[in-house]
């Protein structure tokens, strides 16, 4: 059953994004993701990034198998406008120009994050399974009153 979620379309240039990533299924995501934001906030890797363009974080969904049913690398990181000094362990990649979908999730976390993924995934959104994003502000890591933008690459 297709339902119609909310979203704006949007488009974005490309731009140059560092992180650490991780391969996972949304067989186990919920924990693997988890684990990994976890990860994240205790060693707080992006602190070592150089070239960053603002305080955002990425949550980036990429190297999808198929549909969102199969194995996709997550990685958590930021864009930056130069990678010319890559700390160790991190990956950095060349996003490409994209139209998005963009849903707002709001709410307590992580529950009104995985709730706007499923209205996602009921969706009868053309997607491509390029690049899609969770884009957290410093307000975003509120646990009572989170609000974040996902954005889905589309056609």
């Amino acid at each position: 059953m297709s339902s119609q979620a909310n979203y704006l379309l949007t488009h974005f240039s490309d731009f140059l994004f560092v992180g650490k990533s991780i391969r996972t299924s949304n067989e186990t995501a919920e924990t693997d993701i988890g684990n990994f934001w976890i990860q994240y906030i205790k060693e707080k890797w992006l602190n070592s990034v150089e070239y960053k363009t603002d305080e955002k974080v990425i949550g980036l969904y990429y190297n999808y198998e198929g549909d969102f049913t199969k194995p996709y690398t997550f990685a958590i990181g930021c864009k930056v406008d130069r990678i010319d000094n890559i700390p160790e362990g991190m990956i950095s990649l060349n996003i490409p120009a994209s139209n998005y979908a963009e849903f707002i999730a709001k709410g307590k976390m992580p529950e009104c994050v995985i709730d706007t993924w499923v209205d996602i995934w009921n969706s009868d959104l053309d997607r491509t399974y390029t690049f899609d994003m969770e884009v957290y502000s410093p307000q975003s890591f509120n646990p009572e009153n989170a609000h974040v933008e996902i954005f889905i690459s589309v056609k």
